[in-house]
């Protein structure tokens, strides 16, 4: 399955904004959403340091900071294209 991983931090007002919408745009395109705490891992503190949030799908950077929506959904459209044009059926999301 494809992940979607939100990378935050506590009083980050921006991942305050962008989680809704990555919360959205997983159940639209079939994702899973993994939300993780940077403070968890001191490597990941290093790595976003105060550019976050960050958000990866299978460990390929998205976006970071204030996360456009009409530019995500264009992205996960096109992966979402090329994985069925390769033969992966994408996973409906449940109504």
């Amino acid at each position: 399955m494809n992940v979607l991983t939100f990378y935050t931090k506590p009083g980050c007002s921006l991942c305050d904004q962008g989680y809704p919408l990555v919360e959205e745009l997983a159940e639209r395109f079939g994702l899973e959403v993994r939300r993780v705490d940077i403070r968890s891992d001191p490597a990941l503190v290093e790595r976003h340091g105060q550019r976050i949030p960050v958000l990866e799908l299978d460990g390929e950077e998205l976006g970071w900071g204030r996360l456009s929506a009409r530019a995500l959904e264009r992205n996960l459209a096109r992966r979402a294209a090329d994985r069925e044009a390769q033969g992966f059926k994408p996973k409906r999301p449940r109504t």
